[in-house]
């Protein structure tokens, strides 16, 4: 269709019956008696323009929706989530922040099936910085709410889908379509930047000066992905819990976790009721190994907890745990191994237990925990080029057997190459920061990971710390904004303050917040491998009583 053809066949419902004069159209005298501003009219125009020729053809864009937005107030569900969503961006707004700022809406999408929502505040708002939302878990969604919460900082702000509709551990979308599983592991979270930044100059007839990617997750994944493969997209990676071998994630992680919590009638071995019973005893163990009694475990490496000693006692059954259980325990705490008995992937670390709910106990006694959905719909539907029989027994796979045979997905998906070169030399920083209580990705293979990259770099005469940092946060779930520890940090002014200003984060300030917003605690964080110490005299919600140094 042509461009003029496409005009006609969008305005058509706008004009009615209106004869068309020619190809001379004016769509925005539809209503003569309203008042348009030049930049309601740049924005809407954005449905119009031409986005085809974008990376030669590979980003073609297509503008749905362009909409001037004046005077948004959020829903409370709205507010609610904007709010939850910056804290886990590392971008985060005011708890009862209610209010959106004039913005130029925008969605649409990227070939073949990549759908955007984009928002850009107004141009004598904006910060001239662009936030990429890169999305959680197997995407299939385009939320609202991190587009909202950025443009409150007056960020371009943007997020996705990945190429897929879907909800949750669904990965039926993948079945026989490499397409998508190309876009899903990386390719996504470039053509998209690529459209925003054409959309952006055409709006703002001025390109970003700053480009930024951030998510939690699979969005964590996202943005060490792209320093490896698109070292130009982004000068800036707020990488939190990131999913970075993302097949030993779903295939030895998850997969060994299923097996554990799981009986041979793959009903839950564990029910909701059993663990806060297991987070008390944990809390018990080794809670005060950091010189505060504070309900949080501020190193799991260092906590001794035998979970044998839940087992019940002859004649009892309340308030103790069957040996069936407490097997499951013990296989979630213990690292997966290979046939050598080489450790290939860390158990769930001690203080992860306000997070089993879900991830290790079905919430609904409808659903089955979230690490046999990982587990299964990635093995049955994205690990291998043709999708498993449907009748396949999960039960039967072995990742060890199986390994040679996965090796194009992993050289697909897995983001693990040390080799970050490019992205440090072309000046782009990042901040990797994951949680210590993260019952869905534990952070020893974020760990190992980046000490990989620090080996990598120091054989060629290079520091990680000169581009990224690692930050583990005591207490902090995946992905996740009210567990027990601080979950409120703002990352991306500490990366701004490294890129534009030359100042590394030597401590990132965490904070713990009430139900209304107010700060009731904080605690700096600091590069791995120091630790926050407290200093055994100063109020413990105050930052001041931490220092740096190496809990023992």
């Amino acid at each position: 269709m042509s461009k003029i053809s496409n005009l006609i066949s969008r305005t058509w419902p706008l004009l009615g019956l209106a004869c068309l004069s020619g190809f001379s159209i004016n769509v925005f005298a539809v209503q003569t008696d309203v008042q348009i501003s030049t930049e309601e009219r740049a924005c809407m125009s954005l449905r119009f323009d031409d986005f085809a020729k974008l990376d030669r053809g590979e980003a073609a864009t297509n503008v749905i929706e362009s909409r001037f937005v004046k005077g948004y107030e959020m829903s409370p569900s709205e507010s609610e989530w904007a709010y939850k969503h910056s804290r886990l961006m590392g971008a985060p707004i005011p708890k009862l922040h209610k209010t959106l700022p004039d913005h130029c809406l925008v969605r649409g999408y990227v070939t073949p099936t990549i759908r955007f929502e984009l928002r850009l505040p107004a141009r004598e708002l904006w910060n001239q910085k662009y936030l990429l939302n890169a999305c959680m878990g197997f995407c299939g969604d385009v939320s609202p709410y991190p587009p909202m919460a950025g443009i409150v900082r007056h960020y371009a702000t943007m997020s996705h889908d990945g190429g897929h509709t879907a909800y949750g551990f669904d990965g039926k979308w993948a079945r026989n379509n490499q397409q998508l599983k190309i876009d899903f592991a990386y390719r996504a979270n470039h053509v998209v930047a690529v459209a925003a930044k054409a959309i952006i100059e055409k709006y703002y007839h001025a390109q970003p000066q700053y480009s930024f990617i951030t998510g939690c997750s699979k969005g964590g994944h996202a943005g060490v992905m792209a320093a490896k493969r698109y070292p130009n997209d982004f000068d800036g990676v707020i990488a939190r819990g990131p999913t970075i071998n993302y097949t030993d994630v779903n295939l030895i992680n998850c997969m060994d976790n299923a097996r554990a919590i799981l009986n041979h009638r793959d009903k839950p071995i564990l029910s909701p009721q059993d663990i806060p019973l297991i987070a008390n005893a944990v809390m018990t163990a080794c809670d005060g190994k950091d010189g505060l009694e504070d309900g949080i475990i501020s190193d799991p490496r260092l906590c001794a907890f035998d979970p044998q000693t839940l087992t019940c006692p002859h004649g009892q059954v309340k308030g103790c745990l069957s040996q069936q259980q407490v097997d499951a325990v013990k296989a979630l705490y213990a690292p997966s191994k290979n046939a050598q008995g080489d450790i290939i992937y860390g158990g769930l670390p001690y203080g992860s237990e306000p997070e089993w709910m879900g991830w290790v106990a079905p919430q609904l006694s409808q659903l089955m925990p979230f690490h046999y959905y990982a587990a299964t719909e990635y093995l049955k539907y994205i690990a291998y080029p043709k999708a498993l029989d449907v009748d396949y027994n999960w039960r039967d796979f072995s990742y060890q057997d199986e390994k040679e045979n996965l090796s194009q997905i992993s050289k697909l998906i897995d983001a693990d190459d040390p080799d970050l070169r490019a992205f440090k030399d072309r000046g782009g920083k990042m901040l990797v920061i994951h949680g210590w209580s993260d019952a869905a990705i534990p952070a020893y293979a974020t760990i190992d990971w980046y000490e990989d990259v620090d080996e990598f770099m120091q054989s060629h005469n290079q520091k990680v710390r000169d581009f990224a940092r690692l930050f583990l946060l005591p207490g902090v779930l995946h992905c996740g904004v009210d567990g027990p520890g601080n979950a409120t940090f703002d990352a991306i002014s500490a990366l701004e303050s490294w890129i534009i200003g030359g100042v590394a984060p030597d401590s990132l300030l965490t904070q713990k917040e009430d139900s209304q917003g107010n700060v009731i605690k904080e605690q700096p964080a600091y590069p791995f491998p120091l630790q926050a110490i407290y200093d055994g005299k100063g109020d413990p919600n105050k930052a001041t009583s931490y220092l740096p140094g190496f809990l023992k």
